[in-house]
């Protein structure tokens, strides 16, 4: 009986002191981080940890379970962007919701674990901008809010979760580098003033070989000759205004900008408009005619990094004449209408 009386009084010594040093020596509040460099500016890795339904393109747990149940609400990007999800034994059961989001700074998700109470945990892709590189820290907040048993499970999470954190961060490295870099500084927001033009519809089929270039001189030569018989001045540079394209067939309205608020007598094909008025992005091209596809795509592409909706179709506004300056100083303007 003495033996029996000694184990409890000792059990009872571990039980006391389990929960004393505990309560006195263990942080209800505990916090694990790691970091990365990522070799991108700050504005494309905000893009990629802004979402909770692109967060499985770089979450370590994606690869543990592939066979993990998702289901999204709220937004797509943003605040309210939210992910429940139910996987293994090791990926568990819960949701996660974007809380915060500061423009390329950081992304801050409130997490609830199924079967650890009621009490969110908290992550943070905290993202510090070096200019063409960034710093980023992906930083997991608990606190146990006086819960003993919490404390102790505290102490084991560092080498828990630290290890899939920096496997994350790698993977988010993967991501975003993946990803190319534009060169977006030829590229700006205007108000555009409208312009009576004088024009003349064309078309032309790069795709049968047809020399665009000639059929764009001809609809022009159609316009300076009844600007000069009519004796019509400039007032701005030629222009060509997208109509439609599709399969190499460009369908386009060649015009120059006059003065003129009518035209009478008989005008055959040339007509008398106005140029669109409102915003547009413009895009200032340097250099030959020919890489005019490469800077539609670069104007997609700031469309989209910049969510712009278009409004109309685009325009091409020949500032210089390619006849009397260097084919590295030719400059085209091309304007794209935005809501």
């Amino acid at each position: 009986m003495r033996v029996f009386k000694y184990l409890f009084f000792a059990l009872l010594f571990l039980i006391i002191a389990f929960f004393v040093y505990g309560y006195f020596f263990l942080e209800d509040k505990v916090q694990v981080s790691r970091s990365i460099t990522i070799d991108r500016p700050a504005k494309m890795v905000f893009k990629s940890a802004n979402s909770m339904h692109t967060f499985n393109e770089w979450s370590p747990w994606a690869e543990i379970d592939p066979n993990a149940k998702y289901q999204y609400e709220g937004p797509e990007k943003g605040v309210g962007s939210k992910m429940s999800w139910e996987g293994n034994e090791e990926v568990g059961k819960g949701t996660q919701q974007i809380i915060e989001a500061v423009p390329f700074e950081k992304v801050k998700t409130e997490l609830y674990f199924d079967g650890q109470g009621d009490d969110p945990s908290w992550a943070t892709i905290a993202i510090k901008d070096m200019g063409d590189k960034s710093e980023v820290s992906w930083v997991f907040d608990a606190d146990f809010n006086g819960n003993i048993l919490g404390r102790y499970f505290g102490m084991m999470m560092d080498g828990m979760l630290g290890p899939q954190y920096e496997k994350g961060l790698q993977n988010l490295k993967k991501v975003v580098e993946a990803k190319p870099v534009y060169d977006f500084s030829g590229f700006s927001i205007e108000d555009v003033e409208s312009q009576n033009i004088l024009y003349v519809p064309a078309a032309g089929n790069t795709s049968e070989g047809e020399d665009l270039s000639a059929i764009i001189a001809e609809a022009y030569g159609k316009i300076t000759l009844f600007m000069t018989t009519n004796d019509i001045e400039f007032a701005g540079m030629p222009m060509t205004i997208t109509r439609s394209w599709d399969k190499g067939v460009w369908e386009f309205d060649a015009a120059i900008p006059v003065s003129v608020d009518a035209i009478e007598g008989e005008t055959g094909e040339i007509q008398l408009g106005k140029t669109y008025a409102g915003k547009a992005v413009l895009y200032v091209q340097k250099g030959s005619y020919d890489q005019g596809e490469a800077s539609y795509a670069l104007l997609d592409a700031y469309m989209k990094e910049h969510e712009l909706e278009h409004n109309g179709m685009p325009w091409e506004v020949y500032v210089n004449d390619p006849a009397s300056v260097p084919e590295e100083e030719i400059l085209t303007h091309i304007y794209q209408p935005i809501k």
